[in-house]
């Protein structure tokens, strides 16, 4: 039987800098300023895209 660490075991979220996310991403200026207000410096990519009203356009 194996011992499980549940330190090891937990799932890392990762979490990116919101304005510069913004920036990569080719999102608004005035967006991204409601952003960090909205949910902080900081924050994982679902949260972020989650609360975009405006979601960037994608190209094919």
């Amino acid at each position: 039987m194996q011992h499980v660490d549940s330190n090891r075991s937990v799932a890392q979220v990762r979490v990116y800098d919101v304005v510069l996310y913004c920036r990569q991403q080719g999102i608004h200026e005035a967006e991204a300023r409601k952003l960090v207000r909205l949910i902080g410096p900081f924050a994982d990519r679902l949260a972020i895209q989650m609360n975009l009203t405006k979601r960037p356009v994608r190209f094919r």
